[in-house]
């Protein structure tokens, strides 16, 4: 202010103009310092309303998301209520489903129990014993006596069928026991020697024989039922026999120990049938 004074006291050219810059500089930062208060000002301003903005905008997250996690929470809720629901009306109707097929079932085993009517077979009385063999045979044809002997023979290849299957169980849980396993070759020899005791024994007895015979395409056909029985000795003996000849199927018994294995495995065959 006192270069202003001087300014306007002088009359030199030079000094007042130096005078009126000095002036000009003074006002000029006068004017920059005030410029830059002012922005100082707006920049607080700013950077104040900026942080609470920022609030603002942090807490709207804040509060959105925890919107967003109470819908998935009671959407969650709804799925397990409707999944338990749905769980809960399987089981219902499964347990339904059972307890219809439980009565269809009891009522099936009603009618046929009363519908089932018990049907014996002709000679079916005739069973193995200790001391006899029995098998039965049946045979169907025009002929009476073509059917007698179709039965006769069915019942000497049921009877070969079961001394066969007792004396292979007997000789290889036999070997089994000496860890020896019988070839192909030995368990053929042994159906053989079945086989030729069976053809050859003659003492063989019919033990029941009846015929039943019934219209099929316009001709009486005949069925014949027959059992045979034989003496247990005297199929075993020429089996045992045979056996013992053989290197391979050669057993550490006597006879009647012999037997006594063959009733044990014919009574198991009996009970397994």
């Amino acid at each position: 202010m006192g270069c202003t004074f001087a300014c306007e006291g002088t009359s030199h050219g030079t000094l007042r103009i130096r005078c009126l810059i000095h002036n000009s500089n003074i006002i000029m930062k006068k004017i920059i310092r005030f410029v830059l208060v002012f922005l100082a000002i707006v920049a607080v301003s700013a950077n104040a309303q900026t942080r609470k903005d920022k609030k603002a905008a942090e807490k709207a997250q804040w509060e959105q998301q925890q919107r967003q996690e109470a819908e998935i929470s009671e959407l969650r809720h709804q799925i397990r209520k409707a999944n338990l629901s749905i769980e809960q009306a399987a089981m219902d109707a499964q347990a339904d489903a059972q307890k219809k097929s439980e009565e269809r079932a009891q009522q099936r085993a009603i009618e046929k129990a009363a519908q089932e009517v018990v049907v014996d077979i002709p000679c079916g009385e005739f069973l193995t014993t200790n001391e006899y063999l029995c098998a039965l045979g049946i045979g169907e044809e025009y002929d009476q006596q073509m059917a007698i002997e179709l039965a006769r023979v069915a019942a000497l290849e049921e009877l070969a069928s079961q001394i066969n299957t007792s004396v292979q169980s007997l000789v290889s849980n036999y070997k089994k026991s000496l860890r020896i396993n019988l070839t192909r070759e030995s368990q053929l020899r042994m159906e053989g020697m079945t086989l030729t005791a069976v053809n050859q024994t003659t003492g063989y007895r019919i033990a029941c024989r009846k015929t039943t015979s019934y219209i099929l395409n316009g001709e009486k056909l005949f069925k014949q039922y027959m059992v045979l029985e034989v003496n247990t000795d005297d199929i075993l003996e020429p089996i045992y026999e045979g056996i013992q000849e053989d290197e391979e199927l050669k057993l550490d018994m006597d006879y009647q120990k012999f037997a006594e294995e063959f009733d044990k495995n014919c009574q198991q065959d009996m009970l397994t049938e």
